[in-house]
Protein backbone atom coordinates (compact mmCIF):
# COMPACT_ATOMS: atom_id res chain seq x y z
CA UNK A 1 0.00 0.00 0.00
CA UNK A 2 1.42 3.43 -0.91
CA UNK A 3 0.08 6.69 0.49
CA UNK A 4 1.13 9.84 -1.34
CA UNK A 5 0.35 13.25 0.09
CA UNK A 6 0.44 16.08 -2.43
CA UNK A 7 1.10 19.38 -0.70
CA UNK A 8 -1.10 22.34 -1.51
CA UNK A 9 0.59 24.77 0.88
CA UNK A 10 4.20 24.75 -0.37
CA UNK A 11 5.35 22.02 2.13
CA UNK A 12 7.64 19.17 0.93
CA UNK A 13 5.95 16.08 -0.58
CA UNK A 14 5.79 12.97 1.61
CA UNK A 15 5.27 9.36 0.59
CA UNK A 16 4.92 6.40 2.91
CA UNK A 17 5.10 2.77 1.87
CA UNK A 18 3.84 0.00 4.12
CA UNK A 19 4.26 -3.58 2.98
CA UNK A 20 3.44 -6.79 4.82
CA UNK A 21 4.21 -10.27 3.58
CA UNK A 22 3.57 -13.62 5.19
CA UNK A 23 5.65 -16.70 4.55
CA UNK A 24 3.44 -19.77 5.05
CA UNK A 25 3.45 -21.25 8.56
CA UNK A 26 6.85 -20.03 9.69
CA UNK A 27 7.46 -16.29 9.59
CA UNK A 28 5.94 -12.87 9.15
CA UNK A 29 7.90 -9.86 7.91
CA UNK A 30 6.72 -6.27 8.12
CA UNK A 31 8.62 -3.37 6.53
CA UNK A 32 7.89 0.33 6.69
CA UNK A 33 9.75 2.95 4.65
CA UNK A 34 9.23 6.70 4.80
CA UNK A 35 10.79 9.22 2.40
CA UNK A 36 10.61 12.99 2.58
CA UNK A 37 12.08 15.27 -0.05
CA UNK A 38 12.26 18.97 -0.76
CA UNK A 39 13.70 20.84 -3.69
CA UNK A 40 17.04 21.26 -1.89
CA UNK A 41 17.22 17.96 0.14
CA UNK A 42 17.12 14.57 -1.56
CA UNK A 43 15.69 12.04 0.91
CA UNK A 44 15.97 10.20 4.19
CA UNK A 45 14.86 6.63 4.71
CA UNK A 46 13.98 4.61 7.81
CA UNK A 47 13.38 0.86 7.61
CA UNK A 48 12.11 -1.44 10.34
CA UNK A 49 11.84 -5.22 9.92
CA UNK A 50 10.41 -7.71 12.35
CA UNK A 51 10.55 -11.44 11.86
CA UNK A 52 8.83 -14.03 14.00
CA UNK A 53 9.40 -17.73 13.47
CA UNK A 54 7.09 -20.39 14.82
CA UNK A 55 8.85 -23.19 16.62
CA UNK A 56 7.76 -26.74 17.02
CA UNK A 57 8.71 -29.45 19.44
CA UNK A 58 8.64 -33.18 19.37
CA UNK A 59 8.73 -35.43 16.38
CA UNK A 60 6.88 -35.20 13.07
CA UNK A 61 3.82 -37.40 13.05
CA UNK A 62 3.77 -40.01 10.27
CA UNK A 63 0.45 -38.70 8.93
CA UNK A 64 1.24 -35.02 9.23
CA UNK A 65 1.74 -32.37 11.86
CA UNK A 66 4.84 -31.58 13.89
CA UNK A 67 5.47 -31.72 17.60
CA UNK A 68 2.11 -33.18 18.49
CA UNK A 69 3.43 -36.21 20.36
CA UNK A 70 6.68 -37.81 21.49
CA UNK A 71 7.92 -40.72 19.38
CA UNK A 72 8.72 -43.61 21.75
CA UNK A 73 8.96 -46.37 19.13
CA UNK A 74 12.69 -46.76 19.83
CA UNK A 75 11.67 -47.63 23.40
CA UNK A 76 9.04 -50.15 22.27
CA UNK A 77 5.95 -47.92 22.70
CA UNK A 78 3.71 -46.60 19.93
CA UNK A 79 1.55 -43.48 20.15
CA UNK A 80 -2.20 -44.14 19.75
CA UNK A 81 -3.53 -40.59 20.11
CA UNK A 82 -5.31 -38.28 22.51
CA UNK A 83 -7.85 -40.26 24.53
CA UNK A 84 -10.81 -38.75 26.41
CA UNK A 85 -11.22 -39.16 30.15
CA UNK A 86 -14.50 -39.36 32.13
CA UNK A 87 -15.62 -35.76 31.58
CA UNK A 88 -15.77 -36.20 27.78
CA UNK A 89 -17.57 -39.56 27.62
CA UNK A 90 -20.84 -41.12 28.74
CA UNK A 91 -19.66 -44.74 29.05
CA UNK A 92 -19.72 -44.81 32.86
CA UNK A 93 -16.03 -45.61 33.30
CA UNK A 94 -14.13 -43.12 35.43
CA UNK A 95 -10.58 -43.46 34.05
CA UNK A 96 -9.38 -44.57 30.65
CA UNK A 97 -6.52 -46.48 32.29
CA UNK A 98 -7.34 -47.82 35.75
CA UNK A 99 -4.09 -49.52 36.80
CA UNK A 100 -1.12 -47.87 38.48
CA UNK A 101 -0.81 -44.09 38.68
CA UNK A 102 2.07 -41.75 39.39
CA UNK A 103 2.16 -37.96 39.73
CA UNK A 104 5.52 -36.20 39.58
CA UNK A 105 7.12 -32.87 38.69
CA UNK A 106 9.62 -34.74 36.49
CA UNK A 107 7.01 -36.39 34.28
CA UNK A 108 7.80 -37.06 30.61
CA UNK A 109 6.31 -39.55 28.18
CA UNK A 110 9.50 -41.64 28.43
CA UNK A 111 9.30 -41.66 32.23
CA UNK A 112 5.63 -42.64 32.08
CA UNK A 113 6.33 -45.51 29.67
CA UNK A 114 9.18 -46.70 31.91
CA UNK A 115 6.91 -46.53 34.98
CA UNK A 116 4.19 -48.60 33.26
CA UNK A 117 6.76 -51.05 31.84
CA UNK A 118 8.21 -51.65 35.32
CA UNK A 119 4.74 -52.64 36.52
CA UNK A 120 3.96 -54.90 33.55
CA UNK A 121 1.25 -52.78 31.88
CA UNK A 122 0.39 -52.69 28.17
CA UNK A 123 -0.82 -49.05 28.04
CA UNK A 124 0.69 -45.82 29.36
CA UNK A 125 -0.81 -42.37 29.29
CA UNK A 126 0.32 -38.96 30.43
CA UNK A 127 -2.22 -36.38 31.55
CA UNK A 128 -2.40 -32.93 33.13
CA UNK A 129 1.34 -32.31 32.70
CA UNK A 130 2.42 -34.41 35.68
CA UNK A 131 0.25 -37.54 35.80
CA UNK A 132 1.08 -40.99 34.45
CA UNK A 133 -1.63 -43.65 34.16
CA UNK A 134 -1.18 -47.34 33.33
CA UNK A 135 -3.55 -50.14 32.34
CA UNK A 136 -3.96 -53.33 30.35
CA UNK A 137 -7.14 -52.34 28.52
CA UNK A 138 -9.51 -49.44 27.86
CA UNK A 139 -13.11 -49.12 26.72
CA UNK A 140 -13.77 -48.81 22.98
CA UNK A 141 -15.43 -45.46 23.69
CA UNK A 142 -12.05 -44.19 24.87
CA UNK A 143 -10.21 -45.03 21.64
CA UNK A 144 -8.43 -41.92 20.35
CA UNK A 145 -9.49 -40.32 17.07
CA UNK A 146 -6.99 -40.43 14.23
CA UNK A 147 -7.17 -36.83 13.01
CA UNK A 148 -4.36 -34.31 13.45
CA UNK A 149 -6.99 -31.91 14.86
CA UNK A 150 -7.82 -34.38 17.67
CA UNK A 151 -4.23 -34.17 18.93
CA UNK A 152 -4.71 -30.50 19.85
CA UNK A 153 -6.60 -31.58 22.98
CA UNK A 154 -3.39 -33.07 24.42
CA UNK A 155 -1.45 -29.82 24.55
CA UNK A 156 -0.28 -29.52 28.18
CA UNK A 157 3.52 -29.42 28.43
CA UNK A 158 5.15 -32.13 30.55
CA UNK A 159 6.49 -30.97 33.92
CA UNK A 160 9.75 -32.84 33.25
CA UNK A 161 10.27 -31.63 29.65
CA UNK A 162 8.49 -28.57 28.29
CA UNK A 163 9.15 -29.71 24.69
CA UNK A 164 6.75 -32.65 25.16
CA UNK A 165 2.96 -32.73 25.41
CA UNK A 166 1.61 -34.71 28.39
CA UNK A 167 -2.13 -34.93 27.84
CA UNK A 168 -4.55 -32.17 28.70
CA UNK A 169 -7.51 -31.33 30.90
CA UNK A 170 -9.10 -34.80 31.12
CA UNK A 171 -7.29 -35.90 27.95
CA UNK A 172 -4.66 -38.64 27.93
CA UNK A 173 -1.64 -38.88 25.59
CA UNK A 174 -2.04 -42.63 25.08
CA UNK A 175 0.77 -45.09 24.25
CA UNK A 176 0.70 -48.86 23.71
CA UNK A 177 3.54 -51.30 24.40
CA UNK A 178 4.59 -52.91 21.10
CA UNK A 179 4.66 -56.69 20.88
CA UNK A 180 8.17 -58.15 21.04
CA UNK A 181 9.57 -58.74 17.57
CA UNK A 182 6.70 -56.92 15.83
CA UNK A 183 6.96 -53.61 14.00
CA UNK A 184 6.49 -50.65 16.35
CA UNK A 185 4.76 -47.88 14.41
CA UNK A 186 2.88 -44.82 15.68
CA UNK A 187 -0.75 -44.26 14.66
CA UNK A 188 -1.09 -42.31 11.40
CA UNK A 189 -3.06 -39.07 11.73
CA UNK A 190 -4.81 -37.38 8.81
Amino acid sequence: MTLVVIPTDGQPATSTTLSTSTVPATSTTTSTSTSTSTTSTTSSTSTTSTSTAATSTGTPTPGGGVGLYTDLTSLGWRFLGCSPEERWTTDGAFRTLSGAVQSTDTNTNQACAAFCTSRGYKYAGSEWRRECWCGNSFAATRAPKTTVASLALCNYKCTGDQSQNCGGDAWLSLYEKCDAGAACVNQVFT
